[in-house]
């Protein structure tokens, strides 16, 4: 298929999408333009460009039909994609003509959440405000744009459900680099991508894949596609590198400099296109696995068995309440009995009453533990039905890195409970100022954590010995669940014995904490 008009030509014409583009600096992506086009490049600076941003030798013989653009902050991605969105569906060709009675031309343009599609829809909305543009659309909904020519433009957050079983032209993402990569989550980047292929199968030219985004962490699809394709000189396919102030000369250098002033490690990634050395994945999938009793949703009470418990509590309206029993095992691991989450939007007495019935009371527990904030709010709800609530002496995140020499050393069994897996295998761990580490979940907005704050909490406080206690002095005190014989020193050894294995692998880090 040969389009009526070129993404070249319509990034050059002021009455098309040339006013947008009409900046000297936005010859950068007129390049990306003929890639795709399969324009050959004869200018000079045109060439150097594409050997520096693709790690090429050999130019491009045919048009780019995917594109991975990995490129920094404030480069022109979105501005860019949001050309290519509107130059496909209402420029590219007469769609009619390529499809089946009933069948609708989708390109399917996604963000990483509704604020970054939100940021998409306001591009295309401002390139269809040019007469010659506005004229070819029948409807718009905000979300759906319906061309004269039987094309679709769908902008959406990135969910491989709304990609599946279209007959697609485009899929255009992104943020890419930040969608989920777990493996079990729905709308992962490789299910997304997955569900684009398929879709885009029947389309006369293969369709047209571009994902496009700053750098992040060396996982996941982005990272994958990076180490694929870059400077790969055999494949069609093509992955575009470059940082912002190749694609955007305009970018101020003062903007790079506070960045770099402010937060060095994410400067260098936001700006310089250099992966995120200070974050990385917590805790491995398998290890998180080999952990798990399958076909175990929850332990009944024992009698002789003394339970602890911890909550992630909620005000009711974004995040879920959430609530962990665990005991503490001696010379077996430490087990987790009951994980139970209300999501919502909720009502927390409400939930802290069947909390209260349902949870703590066949379990026999008169205290529970919880973060800070939830002192302020739910100690009095928790105390109507005879539960002391106790503030956490550890952050959540020392509770995350109490519990992973656990879960290393198979210390720990969890029961089966898919969206705890999901929130622990998810986990970010950061690396700040002086080696300072943090454990949290990822950054966007649709990452929670509720549910492995809860376990987490639970199972280093069993792994601690249950309780912290606060005598007449003032000084906290730790009260052992061993036998009256069994000292501290007695309780130190065994630990030790248990865990010198995994510390002498996993060295110095580690050997410190514990």
């Amino acid at each position: 298929m040969r389009p009526v008009i070129t993404l070249s030509e319509a990034l050059a014409d002021p009455d098309l999408l040339g006013r947008e583009f009409a900046a000297p600096s936005f010859w950068t992506w007129k390049t990306v333009a003929k890639l795709i086009d399969g324009i050959p490049l004869v200018e000079q600076r045109e060439v150097e460009l594409f050997r520096q941003c693709t790690g090429r030798s050999q130019l491009p013989t045919k048009p780019a039909r995917r594109i991975i653009l990995l490129a920094g902050r404030r480069a022109g991605k979105d501005r860019f994609l949001s050309a290519v969105a509107v130059w496909r569906c209402a420029l590219a060709t007469d769609w009619r003509q390529h499809q089946s009675a009933g069948e609708g031309a989708v390109a399917i343009l996604l963000g990483r959440d509704k604020r970054q599609a939100s940021i998409l829809r306001r591009y295309c909305e401002g390139l269809l405000r040019v007469p010659l543009l506005a004229a070819e659309v029948v409807r718009s909904t905000g979300e759906v744009t319906e061309f004269r020519n039987g094309s679709i433009l769908e902008i959406a957050t990135n969910d491989a459900r709304l990609v599946r079983g279209r007959s697609a032209i485009a899929v255009l993402g992104s943020e890419a680099a930040h969608w989920r990569t777990d493996e079990y989550a729905a709308s992962s980047d490789e299910e997304v991508v997955g569900a684009a292929e398929p879709s885009m199968a029947m389309c006369p030219d293969g369709g047209l894949l571009m994902l496009g985004s700053s750098v992040h962490r060396k996982t996941g699809l982005m990272y994958r596609k990076y180490k694929q394709l870059h400077g790969n000189d055999d494949s069609e396919d093509i992955c575009w590198f470059p940082p912002s102030t190749t694609m955007n000369p305009s970018l101020p250098a003062s903007v790079i400099d506070n960045a770099l002033l402010e937060d060095a490690a994410k400067a260098r990634s936001e700006f310089q296109n250099m992966s995120r050395e200070d974050l990385s994945d917590f805790i491995p999938a398998d290890v998180i696995e080999a952990c798990t009793d399958f076909g175990v949703h929850e332990r009944a009470p024992e009698p002789g068995i003394r339970y602890v418990a911890y909550c992630d509590s909620s005000s009711g309206v974004a995040d879920s309440f959430s609530i962990a029993v665990a005991s503490r095992g001696y010379t077996t691991p430490h087990v987790l009995h009951v994980v139970r989450e209300v999501k919502p939007r909720l009502v927390p007495a409400q939930v802290i009453a069947d909390f209260a019935e349902t949870v703590c009371k066949p379990y026999g527990i008169t205290e529970i533990q919880s973060d800070r904030y939830s002192i302020g709010f739910h100690e009095q709800c928790w105390r109507e039905h005879g539960i002391k609530l106790v503030a956490c002496e550890r952050t959540t995140s020392e509770n995350y890195l109490h519990c992973l020499p656990l879960l290393l050393a198979k210390r720990v069994r969890l029961v089966d409970n898919i969206t705890l897996r999901n929130q622990l295998a998810s986990l970010e761990r950061r690396v700040g100022a002086g080696d300072r580490e943090t454990v949290t979940h990822p950054q966007h907005a649709s990452a929670h954590d509720d549910v492995s704050c809860a376990a987490c909490g639970a199972l280093a406080l069993a792994a601690t010995g249950g309780k912290y206690r606060y005598p007449s002095g003032g000084d906290m005190r730790w009260v052992s669940d061993r036998p009256a014989a069994a000292t501290v020193e007695e309780e130190r050894a065994f630990l030790n014995a248990r865990l010198e294995n995994h510390i002498r692998l996993h060295g110095g880090y580690y050997a410190r904490r514990w």
